[in-house]
């Protein structure tokens, strides 16, 4: 059973035994004044109304004790609904020469429907029809008057048609709870199929909007500088007119590689090739790719944690991808003259990269959004933090490739970004 169905079970045991003291609380200071003031059976003592009170209570207590050490398990019900069968045939027993208190046996029946399991009405049917039968052996002067074998013949099928009954209406009850739960379940998963197509929808629109915004600045500048020189406006600055045509283009090229990129990740077309590798020299080969940019900002960089060896499995330029991605938004986002910390750290069977860097916190709103594309925390995308605003997403896929267990989240010093890789296949 999941969970789910072991918290009801639990629920029920304790409801089923509850109302059993509210019975008990009610059922015997009655029958004790009934006996007092001569109105109950003769066959009613009050030893037997101490006896029974001492069995109920002794039974309640066995109750408890196995609801609260097993009350999750299956057979708990029909070890209650016998404890219930046994207190009332208590009852029964103590009063056998009042032929009506045969009734007092459908309260059992009754209780057991709350469990909802048609099969435990009809058990606890079964022990009532019995244990009536067995009574009457003993005490043959409880029979109704009359014929005894008809009266007692329709006396079990009363038993068996109210337990039919209860046990029917119990299936079909428990049939409609099932069919309402599974109905509400399928509306809220297309409560949340619609909320997602929503969400696509939006996220389709910004994309666009975002891919339009990328292209229409470069192919803008192209087109004007390439007037330019067709023109021949300012022959002196031509060379630098199109060294600008060159790099927008550049930037296009780039910003369609990464689409393309980022499209065969998300569509599983992309092969890995995965194998064993040292992250450190990655790192390092990294840092030296990117080095004219950190001097340029005199940013310092700080290698922490540094491993004996962190030897890890991956697809190392895919990998190389996700650094240069990570270490790029370090440095654009790395006020002058701060530092960048790139720690390795063990943990189990596998190395976690963390990369800090010195700064202002992302805004909780920000980190939530900071893996879609083209989403900056720059909302202006000024030039000057570079990138076609599809690293992160490109990451993101590679990372999740990987099973890695990757995030963002603000430290006292700033940002940190971190990924882990497995050590062995």
């Amino acid at each position: 059973m999941d969970k789910l169905l072991e918290d009801n079970l639990l629920h029920n045991n304790y409801r089923v035994i509850n109302a059993m003291i509210i019975l008990i609380v009610l059922i015997i200071p009655v029958t004790a004044f009934l006996k007092i003031r001569g109105l109950a059976s003769s066959y009613l003592t009050m030893f037997g109304i101490i006896a029974v009170t001492l069995f109920s209570s002794i039974i309640i207590i066995i109750a408890y004790i196995i609801i609260k050490n097993y009350g999750k398990k299956y057979w708990t019900k029909w070890a209650i609904m016998v404890a219930v069968f046994s207190i009332f045939m208590s009852y029964r027993t103590i009063a056998h020469g009042a032929v009506e208190t045969h009734s007092i046996l459908y309260l059992a029946i009754i209780l057991a429907v709350f469990y909802f399991d048609y099969k435990l009405v009809l058990f606890t049917t079964g022990l009532c029809i019995i244990g009536d039968y067995v009574l009457l052996l003993y005490y043959p002067q409880s029979l109704p008057s009359g014929d005894p074998y008809f009266n007692q013949s329709i006396r079990y099928l009363n038993y068996l048609w109210v337990g039919l009954a209860a046990s029917i209406g119990t299936h079909a009850a428990k049939q409609l709870l099932q069919l309402s739960t599974e109905l509400k379940s399928a509306n809220d998963s297309l409560l949340r199929d619609i909320e997602k197509e929503r969400q696509l929808e939006r996220v389709l629109k910004e994309f666009i909007a975002a891919v339009s915004h990328e292209s229409k600045s470069p192919l803008g500048i192209v087109q004007g500088y390439a007037e330019a020189v067709k023109d021949g406006v300012k022959p002196d600055k031509q060379e630098q007119y199109m060294d600008t045509i060159i790099d927008e283009v550049e930037h296009m090229s780039n910003l369609i590689t990464n689409m393309l990129d980022l499209s065969q990740l998300e569509n599983g077309y992309i092969k890995f090739n995965l194998q064993e590798f040292e992250l450190y020299s990655l790192v390092d080969k990294v840092i030296l790719r990117y080095m004219s940019l950190i001097e340029q900002k005199n940013l310092q960089i700080i290698i922490e944690n540094k491993l004996e060896e962190a030897v890890v499995v991956g697809d190392k330029d895919r990998i190389t991808i996700c650094l240069a991605n990570l270490l790029t938004n370090a440095i654009q986002q790395t006020p002058a003259n701060k530092r960048i910390f790139i720690k390795l750290i063990e943990n189990e069977n596998k190395i976690f990269c963390l990369i800090e860097n010195e700064g202002q916190p992302i805004e909780d709103e920000d980190l939530q959004k900071i893996w879609l594309p083209f989403y900056r925390t720059e909302k202006s995308r000024n030039k000057e933090y570079g990138g076609t605003g599809l690293g992160l997403a490109i990451t993101q896929n590679i990372l999740t490739f990987h099973n890695s267990t990757y995030g963002i989240k603000n430290t006292s010093e700033g940002v940190c970004f971190y990924f882990s890789l497995n050590k062995t296949f």
